[in-house]
């Protein structure tokens, strides 16, 4: 299944991410990365760290579940293998 990705800065500072179906148009990831308030005091400041930190794994577990879903339906052409490409660019 091909897909249509796309990227930009909201704000010119906090990366988006769309990741659509390029067959049916349909959403399959939509992510962006959260926005800091103002006025937050430290101790919020430390929990919407954790708060930024919680939406960068969520993003790699979505990504991650997409490429299983693929692989399940057999949409890709092989499973990737973990490090080939660092050995093709060290050889």
């Amino acid at each position: 299944m091909p897909y249509h990705i796309n990227t930009g800065l909201r704000k010119g500072t906090y990366p988006t991410l769309q990741i659509c179906d390029a067959t049916t148009g349909s959403v399959r990831v939509a992510w962006e990365y959260p926005q800091e308030p103002a006025d937050l005091t430290e101790e919020e400041q430390e929990l919407f760290q954790l708060r930024r930190e919680e939406a960068v794994h969520d993003l790699f577990r979505r990504l991650f579940l997409l490429t299983t879903e693929q692989y399940l339906k057999g949409e890709l052409d092989e499973l990737p293998r973990l490090g080939a490409w660092r050995r093709q660019r060290a050889g």
